[in-house]
């Protein structure tokens, strides 16, 4: 009778201690990730639900408060400086998310997110922008981005001097400086119904939770993967394991 010793070889050792911390550690994070969205898509829920606050009573130093708070305000769009957010899709076209400055009665301004707008007929030719003229009364939900935007490079974008303007990301404090304007540090996104709005597309989370408890799933998949395939080789025959015996 054969006696299978357990041997799986330095290499194999090290390799399996290596990974399976680590597939262990991204299938924790991915559930992690799942709770986050799930309390995000609460938040959005229960805030939609709230009486609209006056843009005006906002204390924007408070920005861990402010996700998805619904305010309202009357003032006026700055249709002279408008910006497009590339790179935008709408239910598999290609467009723009279109932001106008927005001046409040009390003379405080915001960044406004008038939702999306398709492409033209080419890169170089930009979709028309609808002016909206006089005082307006909004109704918006506060963004709060839950981490900075990524970028390729810091070289300054395209179309630089001419409006509207086509740029890549949304950096307020760039925005504020180029209009030489004090903006409020969050951009607010139209509500159906506001002066304004072109096609709401905003989506809560942009993965929903069921896709992180996936992901979850098969790291923890390849983490048993792993561990059965440390076993098996460390259990081989004997007789097929004679060069593991001189590692």
């Amino acid at each position: 009778m054969s006696i299978h010793y357990f041997r799986p070889g330095w290499k194999l050792s090290v390799f399996t201690l290596a990974f399976t911390p680590l597939l262990l550690w991204l299938g924790v994070w991915q559930l992690d990730r799942e709770q986050e969205k799930i309390g995000m898509q609460e938040d959005f829920a229960r805030r939609s639900s709230e009486a609209a606050v006056p843009l005006e009573r906002i204390d924007w130093d408070q920005s861990a408060e402010l996700a998805y708070l619904k305010v309202e305000a009357i003032g006026s769009y700055d249709n002279a400086h408008t910006y497009l957010l590339d790179n935008r899709t709408h239910q598999g076209r290609v467009g723009y998310e279109v932001l106008s400055p927005f001046q409040v009665s009390d003379g405080s301004k915001v960044l406004v997110n008038r939702g999306w707008l398709a492409q033209g007929a080419t890169r170089e030719t930009l979709p028309h922008i609808k002016e909206i003229q006089g005082q307006v009364s909004i109704t918006a939900t506060v963004y709060v981005p839950l981490e900075a935007p990524f970028l390729l490079s810091n070289t300054a974008e395209e179309g630089q001097g001419q409006w509207p303007r086509v740029i890549q990301s949304i950096q307020m404090e760039t925005i504020a400086q180029e209009l030489g304007q004090t903006l409020a540090p969050h951009t607010v996104r139209l509500q159906e119904g506001s002066p304004g709005l072109e096609q709401s597309n905003w989506q809560t989370v942009n993965m929903q939770p069921e896709k992180h408890r996936a992901y979850a799933v098969q790291w923890f998949t390849m983490t048993f993967a792993l561990l059965a395939m440390y076993m098996f080789f460390g259990f081989r025959h004997p007789a097929t394991n004679t060069n593991r015996d001189q590692e």
